[in-house]
């Protein structure tokens, strides 16, 4: 390489590299994760919210308070907001608590400074709108999306007192002030043995706003705490027996069944709920068995005869028979198995039920199973299955899969009741037991659009 070449490669190299420059390299950014206000996305649009504000950010890195404090805003035409400020999560979440008056429109404003903890500048401005209530009834608001904010609880009624318990909601429904009227539905989704109500209330999120249903729609997930868990002030159950309908095992016991049929009691309370006219109740796999018996266990669709009740029972493992009889797979026909003595106990069938059926005879419950609006959504994938129960008999004779004891339930029901009996099913399509494969499947949205309207 001659002399000329050379020095033609270093300036081009110095050109690519900044030789010599003495350029301050450009500041890091940070970014808003998310925006959410009591709840709610933070951009919803005409965003109506309740005096008291409970504002949340949530950001790609830490945050310096002071840097934070300068360049955010919360006005209305009277002047700036008084609140308070708190950081978590390693200074991430910035939280903001404030009182706002009723009747006001505001706006919340985060300019483009160095809020970063180490100088990181705010990728860009935002600025909201918002509104508060015109009076102290709340008739409407934006959809509680956000699982930290969602969880809320409530006291009911044990066999000597009360006890707490909790669900997740997108709308406050034990809110006194509140007189919702633009909520004609509820979804109830019941978790199933990981106790993990939020994923399901996630799911069942995504799904109502894939549809645009949320605005119109009350989504509940109770959480049916475990032993391990709760506390004495808690009702809780050991192992999966919330699924069955047993007792909890603190002091002031409750059925499982009658917990959700408080919460719907709550939704039937026509002073708040004015136009509710539909409430779903579906769950997966353990819950999908919780709700395959309370849909003729429950006292919610007597004590609540204007409301229309729809169960979906998505990919259970084993199903309520009203009698002895099952489905042999290799003919699709009915058969009396032998040799099996559990396969009619509860909730299997209908022996030694829980206390909360006492009085009630087998030909009844039957006849209410039968006459209700059950949806059995099977999902049809091959993946493996390890908690399936392959062992025990009065399993084994529902059948060889999940799948294929859903498919011979329906079976069952289609033989024993032609013509007379409300249940259909769905089939999912390539999905085996995923909760959120199910009921963010294109066949479940679909379904829950022809509920939902």
């Amino acid at each position: 390489m001659n002399k000329r070449s050379y020095f033609s490669y270093l300036l081009f190299m110095c050109f690519l590299f900044s030789c010599g420059s003495d350029e301050t390299p450009m500041p890091k950014t940070i970014n808003i994760l998310s925006a959410t206000l009591n709840g709610a996305d933070l951009s919803t649009s005409n965003l109506e919210v309740l005096p008291e504000a409970k504002l949340v950010f949530v950001f790609s890195s830490a945050i310096d308070a002071n840097n934070f404090r300068s360049s955010f805003s919360w006005r209305s035409s009277a002047g700036e907001v008084n609140y308070m400020i708190d950081l978590s999560n390693a200074s991430t979440k910035v939280t903001i608590d404030a009182v706002l008056n009723y009747s006001t429109n505001y706006t919340v404003t985060l300019s483009q400074n160095p809020i970063g903890l180490n100088g990181e500048i705010l990728a860009a401005s935002k600025s909201y709108e918002l509104s508060t209530a015109a009076d102290n009834v709340i008739r409407s608001m934006a959809p509680c999306t956000s699982t930290a904010d969602c969880l809320r609880n409530t006291e009911l009624q044990g066999s000597t007192g009360k006890g707490t318990f909790e669900f997740y909601s997108n709308y406050p429904i034990y809110e006194e002030k509140a007189v919702w009227e633009n909520l004609t539905h509820a979804v109830i989704v019941v978790h199933g043995a990981s106790h993990d109500p939020e994923n399901y209330y996630s799911y069942m999120t995504n799904s109502l706003q894939s549809e645009s249903l949320s605005d119109k729609t009350i989504l509940i997930a109770p959480f049916f705490r475990s032993s391990s868990t709760g506390s004495s002030d808690d009702f809780y159950w050991p192992s999966t027996n919330w699924r069955r309908g047993n007792l909890s095992s603190n002091s002031n016991k409750i059925s499982s069944f009658e917990a959700i049929d408080f919460l719907i009691d709550q939704l039937g309370d026509k002073a708040r709920f004015p136009v509710l006219k539909k409430i779903i109740i579906t769950g997966h796999s353990s819950g999908a068995a919780f709700t395959h018996v309370f849909s003729a266990s429950n006292k919610s669709e007597e004590n609540h005869p204007a409301i229309e009740f729809e169960y979906v029972v998505a990919n259970s493992q084993f199903f309520y028979y009203p009698d002895g009889q099952r489905i042999n797979e290799s003919s699709n026909q009915l058969y009396t198995p032998a040799d099996c003595s559990a396969y009619t106990i509860w909730p299997l069938g209908y022996n030694s039920t829980p206390p909360f059926l006492t009085g009630v005879s087998s030909s009844a419950f039957n006849t209410k199973f039968v006459d209700r609006k059950v949806t059995y959504l099977l999902g049809n994938g091959s993946q493996s299955d390890p908690t399936l129960n392959i062992v025990d008999c009065e399993n084994t004779v529902q059948g060889s899969s999940r799948y294929k004891r859903g498919e011979n339930m329906f079976s069952y029901m289609e033989l024993s009741y032609p013509g007379t009996h409300q249940h259909k099913k769905v089939i999912v399509n390539g999905i085996g037991h995923d909760g959120e494969g199910m009921y963010q499947s294109p066949e479940f949205k679909t379904l829950l659009t022809d509920l939902v309207k």
